[in-house]
């Protein structure tokens, strides 16, 4: 039975839907059960079966149910689950560093300017106005800004579902700076290190230079493989689970299970980074890592890098609560890397509602852009190219009928004045049947330069193929 509100403000999808996932969570609909099917849903309610099959869609992208064509959708078998909430508390064979290429698919550009924006205008002045009213300026809480702790605190509740307090939040100098120091405050007796096969090459090389034992666990189109992680108490996993990177997986349900269950027997902490857990364009953002954990050991990463500006190198962590902050605050934080004019404008730019609807305007900019990519890619090669990292995020990657190396395959690109970008370095293992894989950013393009590049893209491919 579901009780439909249609004067809620929430979409009547979402209502179903997480009545739909609390039922399967507490054992009434049954593992294997089949959902009722959309179109007696919707006669049964009175609505649309595009409003079911977007509920039903949302449930398959977590890993709660499965669809199978012509049949109908199946609840997936889920391990324990536990009920109770808790109360608040570039290589060298990459595009030349300093050349100019006109047709760039560079990953972390990001297009609309936000120096042209408004609303962060305001917010900006603002900030100005008021520390020109304080008589003196000093560091401050080397933790960070309190009032942008207190609002990403806010945000992380209404949009990811987690319970924290401010003083769980650290302001960063970016994913480099949220990496070095954590590897500096973890426990010492943690000293191994699962990543994601391919992964974050700037993880891997932290804590490679820090002395930790690296254990790379393959990824498949699910994600990383939880079961291979079998060994090492005390040990630490570094996961995307929202959007794998860099081949753009989500992580079910009942993998995020395993590995909370894994952390919990083995006194394990898990890095869940969310780089860009807001920019999904066909399901809603996937729920984090950190608001299904109850044995606070998940260490959750955040960053306006993909939101706002890569250059503004703004980034946060948030610990778990309980986390020991004395050596923390004693030996690592002298003073915050983010100057207290960005902090403050980015704080009032939260607080005001202006980064929600910078938020809510970015995706569907974005989204206009991915399914332009994938339509383009679909007609001109159906499936002779597989491209990975479909339904987010702002990159793909392409595996190209070729049996070039991938520095060859780059250099071809080059030559024709278009930069793509290197997967190699993200393996820790040297696979040779990833060489014809290829990075391609398109959040930096404009939206009405964007079937331009396509096309030089393609000239470049079929010559490529031809050659092949």
């Amino acid at each position: 039975m579901l009780k439909i509100d249609k004067n809620s403000s929430e979409p009547i999808y979402l209502q179903i839907y997480r009545q739909l996932k609390v039922q399967i969570i507490s054992g009434e609909i049954q593992t294997g059960e089949r959902l009722k099917a959309t179109r007696a849903l919707s006669e049964e309610y009175h609505l649309s079966r595009n409003t079911i099959l977007n509920a039903y869609q949302q449930l398959e992208s977590e890993g709660f149910v499965r669809s199978i064509i012509g049949s109908g959708f199946y609840v997936e078998e889920i391990p324990e689950f536990i009920h109770e909430k808790v109360s608040p508390a570039i290589p060298n064979n990459g595009p030349e560093p300093n050349k100019t290429y006109r047709y760039d698919f560079r990953y972390g550009a990001l297009e609309p300017n936000l120096y042209k924006n408004t609303d962060f205008r305001r917010c900006l002045k603002e900030a100005m106005n008021e520390l020109e009213e304080k008589p003196s300026l000093y560091n401050g809480d080397p933790m960070g800004l309190q009032s942008l702790r207190e609002a990403i605190s806010t945000y992380l509740f209404e949009t990811r579902d987690m319970r924290i307090s401010f003083d769980q939040v650290i302001i960063t100098g970016g994913h480099h700076y949220s990496i070095s120091l954590l590897q500096k405050i973890l426990p010492s007796s943690v000293s191994t290190l699962y990543m994601e096969e391919p992964g974050h090459n700037d993880t891997f090389d932290i804590f490679k230079e820090a002395g930790y034992t690296i254990v790379p666990v393959e990824v498949d189109d699910n994600g990383m493989k939880v079961d291979q992680i079998k060994s090492f108490d005390k040990a630490l996993a570094y996961i995307t689970p929202s959007h794998q990177f860099p081949l753009g997986a989500i992580l079910p349900i009942g993998r995020r299970l395993q590995l909370l269950k894994w952390a919990k027997k083995s006194s394990s902490y898990i890095i869940e980074d969310d780089y860009d857990a807001s920019l999904r364009y066909k399901e809603q953002p996937i729920p984090s890592l950190f608001s299904l954990d109850r044995n606070q050991s998940v260490i959750y990463l955040g960053t306006f890098s993909k939101s706002l500006s890569p250059d503004l190198r703004v980034s946060y962590i948030v610990l778990p609560a309980g986390f020991d902050y004395a050596p923390l605050r004693k030996h690592f934080l002298l003073s915050s890397p983010a100057s207290s004019l960005i902090q403050l404008t980015i704080e009032k730019y939260i607080s005001l509602g202006f980064y929600k609807t910078r938020i809510n305007k970015l995706r569907n900019l974005l989204r206009k852009k991915h399914n332009r990519i994938l339509s383009f890619f679909a007609r001109h090669y159906g499936d002779r190219i597989k491209i990975y990292g479909i339904g987010g995020g702002t990159h793909f990657v392409l595996a190209l009928p070729t049996d070039k190396d991938q520095e060859s395959i780059l250099s071809f690109f080059h030559q024709r004045e278009i930069a793509v970008y290197p997967t190699k370095k993200y393996y820790l293992q040297k696979k040779q049947d990833k060489d014809n894989l290829v990075l391609i950013g398109y959040s930096g393009i404009p939206l009405e330069e964007l079937d331009d590049y396509l096309d030089h893209l393609k000239t470049a491919i079929d010559t490529l193929i031809k050659a092949a």
